[in-house]
């Protein structure tokens, strides 16, 4: 069975308790929207986690809510789909095997980091498996190789998180993280608006990715309560504008998942992103900034 998941933290947990579960062959990496748009071939045997739902596939496991109101409608599916601080919690309650106890700790970082339960000290000074996590983070501009996501899955069911802290590949890619971080630290200061309670920050100067925490604009700016992020996609025809609420100043009030699959994304109450054609990026953005600072 293929799995075909995101190349994130979630997807890293999703992927290492499915491949104890199942006989897991592959493992590809996806983005939401093209999954949505029906750009992703599936195959009677697919497992799709932490993506939207295709008709074709085996199993399916989602924890976003927005899911449910657009696409492709379930019905009768195998799998698990519904509210839950993970994707891999949602896979370990759905298996409940023997001796997955082990897992106990990883669970909890994956609850605590894809629901961005972190204080400023995991921003900052990560540790642990939030560190670890920098290292698998496509949404902070650190998208993991496919070899190197499939050698942590074999890690993580074989060595505690500070031995594989340890190791060379992964300690080479937390260095390169924080060394970038510094020159995205000074590209959030350059790039930045702040309008009512939403801090804009456009990237859609740079050619290439930037590399830092998705949550170190919070750290910087900890008056406004949810921030959008402009970039173009690979090819720069596509824009991507991705919201969230900030972890440091919980008062904005806007379900971001449910406001931004009006513009064809998604996500949670939390966070979420979509892709918008370039020559109507500018519109879309003041339109969700507006509504954020209406609501928020």
């Amino acid at each position: 069975m293929e799995v075909i998941t995101r190349g994130d933290f979630d997807g890293l947990v999703c992927s290492t308790l499915l491949s104890e579960a199942v006989d897991v062959t592959s493992i590809r990496f996806a983005h939401p929207k093209i999954m949505q748009e029906g750009e992703v071939e599936v195959g009677r045997s697919d497992i799709i986690v932490n993506l939207p739902y295709h008709p074709g596939c085996a199993l399916w496991f989602d924890h976003h809510i927005s899911e449910s109101k657009r696409g492709p409608k379930p019905g009768k599916f195998e799998g698990k789909y519904g509210p839950a601080p993970s994707c891999a919690r949602l896979i370990y309650e759905y298996y409940n095997k023997p001796g997955w106890d082990k897992y106990s700790e990883l669970l909890d970082a994956a609850d605590k980091i894809d629901s961005a339960r972190l204080d400023l000290n995991d921003i900052l000074r990560p540790e642990g498996w939030v560190r670890l996590s920098s290292t698998v983070d496509p949404r902070s501009g650190f998208v993991p190789s496919h070899k190197y996501f499939i050698d942590l899955i074999d890690w993580i069911k074989e060595y505690p998180v500070d031995e594989i802290l340890g190791m060379d590949d992964v300690r080479d890619r937390t260095r390169e993280f924080f060394k970038r971080q510094d020159e995205y630290k000074k590209a959030i200061n350059e790039n930045s608006v702040v309008t009512g309670n939403v801090l804009v920050t456009d990237f859609r100067r740079y050619h290439k990715p930037l590399i830092g925490s998705r949550f170190l604009v919070y750290a910087m700016y900890p008056a406004v309560n949810v921030s959008a992020r402009v970039f173009y996609g690979p090819d720069r025809d596509y824009v991507f504008i991705a919201v969230g609420h900030s972890i440091l100043n919980r008062t904005c009030k806007v379900d971001v998942g449910n406001l931004l699959a009006e513009y064809g994304g998604g996500g949670h109450v939390g966070a979420g992103s979509c892709r918008v054609l370039a020559d109507t990026a500018e519109e879309v953005l003041n339109d969700i900034v507006s509504r954020l600072n209406s609501n928020g």
